[in-house]
């Protein structure tokens, strides 16, 4: 996954302009069912991403929060990689952060996530790196002060329900059958898109919006993708939102 930049400015406009929707709650963040595509990891390198926003690295101690994910995984019998090898699977995880403009908060989104090597269906032997697991990414505000110590919180909740996954995919029928790096990149990709949690019974409405915002998206909108399901209502038209006392989201313009 390439996490862009301009997430940034989106969520720090958001969170002035008073977005609720983008600032969600690290414990519903999470996506810790068994998946079966978890079942064969038994040993994966870890990679603490900050290069989309370096300023975070001098919040963190990078080196301490790797060897604290490391020590979750061995704990879920995973064998943590020392080298981050070409072949290897990897857990990446992306943290980007900002200081808010005119204040003492800090803006920090933090997800974690699997990519593997897959082989490319009709193209011989062909293998690309794909994300084929993530967790909900965690986005929140914090004091600049407090900002490392939420960073890494939230870096270690994630990295726990990765490892829990795992745990859980282990169990589920079949898991015993070889999946690897070879598994088909369609199978991957079904799996990193899967439809988002919370958009349920909605999801065949055009615009979603969050109850308790005064935002309404289109349902494809990736801010719309954070709405929990006891929080979403849904449109069937543009003007019916509106109508409602919603305003469009600036980033789908629906």
């Amino acid at each position: 996954m390439v996490v862009r930049a301009c997430f940034i400015a989106i969520v720090v406009a958001a969170s002035l302009a008073g977005g609720s929707e983008t600032l969600r709650p690290i414990e519903e963040t999470l996506l810790v069912a068994g998946d079966p595509i978890l079942a064969d990891v038994n040993q994966i390198a870890v990679v603490v991403g900050t290069g989309e926003t370096p300023g975070v690295e001098r919040l963190i101690d990078a080196a301490k929060l790797k060897a604290q994910i490391s020590q979750k995984l061995r704990d879920a019998g995973i064998s943590p990689i020392e080298r981050d090898t070409e072949t290897a699977q990897r857990l990446v995880v992306h943290v980007e952060g900002i200081e808010v403009p005119g204040s003492d908060q800090y803006v920090y989104r933090v997800q974690t996530a699997l990519d593997r090597l897959v082989t490319v269906p009709g193209q011989g032997n062909r293998r690309i790196r794909v994300e084929v697991w993530r967790v909900r990414p965690a986005m929140a505000v914090a004091a600049k002060s407090q900002a490392g110590e939420a960073i890494s919180a939230a870096v270690l909740v994630q990295a726990g329900a990765f490892a829990g996954a795992c745990e859980a995919a282990r169990s589920l029928p079949g898991a015993g059958k070889d999946t690897g790096t070879d598994a088909p990149v369609v199978a991957a990709l079904s799996q990193t898109q899967s439809a988002p949690q919370g958009l349920g019974a909605a999801a065949s409405y055009p615009f979603i919006a969050s109850k308790s915002s005064d935002v309404f998206h289109r349902s494809d909108c990736r801010w719309a993708q954070n709405i929990s399901g006891d929080n979403l209502v849904g449109y069937k038209t543009r003007e019916e939102a509106i109508q409602s006392g919603k305003r469009p989201c600036k980033s789908c313009k629906p």
